[in-house]
């Protein structure tokens, strides 16, 4: 089984489509045998989903993931746990355990902030540009 974290510096990145890289977990009897880390692309529609699934994800932890992203892997039959903060270490350990657990309330506070912080900075930029 390969584990898919998404991050931001060392830390479980909370949103998916913001994330700088991925740390990939190789699984293998119930424990961590590897960890690989990659650098995101470009962000664009649907590409976040497609790269994990292309280094062999089954399961993707992050802050937030979403609508397209969480259809492609419903498709792919990729699983997810959202709401998910922190380390990435002892979130990987924690599904190992039978432990974690999405935490849908949080994922939905997480991506509503990112998306008034996005069209703020979006107005803000605006804004900027009208001055000159």
């Amino acid at each position: 089984m390969k584990i898919a974290v998404m991050l931001i510096g060392d830390k479980i990145s909370p949103h998916f489509g913001g994330s700088e890289k991925v740390c990939v977990y190789t699984i293998e009897d119930g424990a961590i045998v590897a960890k690989e880390y990659f650098n995101m692309p470009e962000h664009r529609a649907g590409l976040f989903a497609k790269f994990i699934k292309e280094k062999g994800a089954d399961v993707v932890i992050a802050g937030s993931i979403g609508e397209r992203a969480r259809y492609i892997f419903d498709n792919l039959g990729i699983k997810y746990f959202i709401g998910v903060l922190g380390n990435p270490d002892e979130a990987v350990e924690k599904l190992l355990k039978g432990q974690l657990k999405s935490n849908e309330a949080l994922a939905n506070e997480i991506h509503e902030h990112e998306e008034e912080l996005h069209h703020h900075l979006h107005e803000h930029s605006h804004r900027h540009r009208h001055i000159s």
